[in-house]
């Protein structure tokens, strides 16, 4: 499985919502789970949100998504 970075944008190169952008935010402090928003700019300034009770639910989104991710590391 791909590594999933968390508080970081990456673009979907791959699968479900191939050009859209993710990010996954631990929100557990909050909702008690995680937040998977996706954009259609790196900005995130619109789109949508998920979430997930788990970080092994988050793998399991991807997986399910069939996303691969360019994390933007430093960009």
């Amino acid at each position: 499985m791909e590594k999933i970075l968390f508080g970081i944008v990456g673009k979907i190169i791959a699968g479900d919502d191939a050009g859209s952008y993710v990010k996954v935010v631990d929100d557990t402090a909050n909702t008690g789970g995680f937040l998977i928003l996706t954009a259609d700019y790196p900005d995130m300034s619109t789109g949508f949100d998920n979430w997930v009770e788990t970080k092994e639910a988050v793998g399991s989104f991807f997986a399910e998504s069939n996303w691969k991710v360019d994390w933007q590391i430093d960009r």
